[in-house]
């Protein structure tokens, strides 16, 4: 799940992305979504990541371990705590 804050594309740093400034050059400063979205770079696809991961943990634990540090990067950017996707909803699926 993303809920389109931009917060992971604004730290990009260390990433085998195009960026400046830590940011990737692919996000829209003024709507705030990717420019190549249908064609991103797999370390941009949390569901295509995971195959690289399935060993080490579930696709729930994958999608949790993801979305704590998504809330982590929420709150160094200072974006609304809105956007932050409730953990417990990977309980009901």
């Amino acid at each position: 799940m993303c809920s389109g804050c931009g917060a992971c594309c604004r730290n990009v740093q260390g990433l085998p992305l195009p960026s400046t400034n830590g940011v990737c050059d692919n996000l829209d400063k003024e709507t705030n979504k990717c420019k190549i979205y249908e064609t991103r770079p797999k370390i941009c696809r949390v569901d295509e990541m995971y195959d690289l991961f399935k060993d080490k943990y579930t696709k729930k634990q994958w999608f949790i371990e993801n979305t704590k540090i998504c809330h982590i990067l929420i709150d160094k950017e200072n974006i609304d705590d809105s956007f932050k996707i409730d953990i417990k909803s990977y309980e009901r699926e």
